[in-house]
């Protein structure tokens, strides 16, 4: 399970920086401004952001490992689809697909996390889901770099696209069937409590602060090399 969740990190993060990778050869071949690029970069963590929360709730009232399988579907489908189009509006679309699809990923991880690992197992876990993270985006600098120079940013986003796909059919016969309905007196904290806490806004601006940077390296940086 561990390792299914490592590798799909790893897709998720080559996929969100694969745009960014191929941006200098698709500004050139579809005539796209800088200022356009910025739009598309962004585009991304609009939807990115703002469906995590329709995730949530998603995966504390469905079987968790399927509303992960859906998402995992439609970011692969989003894609290989970006390798297809031939415009600034149809990418822009596709990134917004691609944050939607995403968005299912950190709420499902912490739900399988929680509730498939035992508390003495959860920092290897969730230090390998890290880890992966990081690897993501490198692996796809690595791939992408030498797939563009072989055969065009087309080739990447259809080929990355179609074989991730390849990593649902382990997930689907592997992974756990649970009954997601919420267990009497188990309930999270509600919205006046998560906002009402002083170690929840150290957190929101925490994140924010790290994936500013993060990000910034992420979408155009190279670019920038």
């Amino acid at each position: 399970m561990l390792l299914l969740l490592a590798v799909s990190v790893l897709i998720n993060y080559m996929d969100r920086g694969n745009l960014g990778i191929a941006a200098p050869q698709i500004t050139h071949e579809l005539n796209i401004k800088d200022t356009q690029m910025g739009v598309l970069l962004s585009a991304f963590f609009w939807t990115y952001a703002l469906f995590q929360i329709v995730a949530g709730w998603l995966v504390d009232r469905y079987d968790v490992a399927r509303v992960y399988a859906i998402g995992f579907f439609v970011w692969s489908a989003a894609t290989f689809a970006m390798g297809m189009v031939s415009g600034f509006a149809a990418l822009v679309l596709f990134r917004l697909i691609l944050g939607v699809g995403e968005s299912v990923a950190y709420p499902a991880y912490s739900k399988i996390l929680s509730k498939g690992f035992r508390e003495d197992q959860r920092g290897l876990a969730n230090a390998v889901i890290d880890a992966s993270t990081k690897f993501g985006p490198a692996v796809g600098m690595l791939l992408g770099g030498w797939m563009i120079g072989q055969y065009g940013w087309r080739a990447f986003f259809i080929v990355t696209g179609v074989g991730s796909l390849i990593w649902l059919f382990p997930w689907l016969y592997y992974s756990p069937r649970e009954d997601s309905r919420p267990v009497l007196g188990e309930e999270g904290p509600g919205w006046l409590q998560l906002l009402g806490s002083r170690s929840a806004w150290a957190t929101f601006i925490g994140l924010f602060c790290f994936n500013y940077n993060w990000y910034l390296l992420l979408t155009w940086l190279p670019s920038f090399l």
